[in-house]
């Protein structure tokens, strides 16, 4: 037996295919990544950031994003006014009252400071 019929006889024929398959598949991956870095640049555009803070890891976005749709969903089903719904739980996760929203994170309580609450027709966070 020669050694070229050796090397395609158990190597199989597609030995020499598997360096093209492996970077077709490193190129699938990085166009995954790439698109799953866009999405989370796209919903940092959405969370509540502080204006000199450097970009938030992705967990953090997520967990902020997490929080931030919590709160919104809450204030739209409460049948109070947004605004002071959204005082009355910012005292109580401050003053560590029992019953304070999940969404009350320190995190997100801090960003609501920088949110222009006036442009937006309610009362200022305190």
């Amino acid at each position: 037996m020669d050694p070229t019929s050796y090397d395609s006889y158990y190597c199989g024929a597609g030995a020499e295919a598997e360096p093209e398959e492996r970077q077709t598949a490193s190129v699938r991956e990085r166009r995954r990544m790439c698109s799953i870095n866009v999405a989370f640049v796209e919903l940092r555009n959405y969370i509540p950031t502080f204006p000199y803070e450097k970009r938030l890891s992705k967990i953090d976005t997520l967990n902020l994003a997490i929080a931030y749709i919590n709160m919104l969903d809450d204030v739209l089903r409460t049948p109070e006014d947004s605004g002071q719904y959204i005082q009355k739980c910012v005292h109580m996760a401050r003053t560590g009252q029992y019953g304070a929203p999940s969404w009350s994170t320190s995190d997100l309580l801090a960003r609501l400071n920088w949110i222009k609450w006036n442009r937006l027709g309610i009362e200022p966070i305190a």
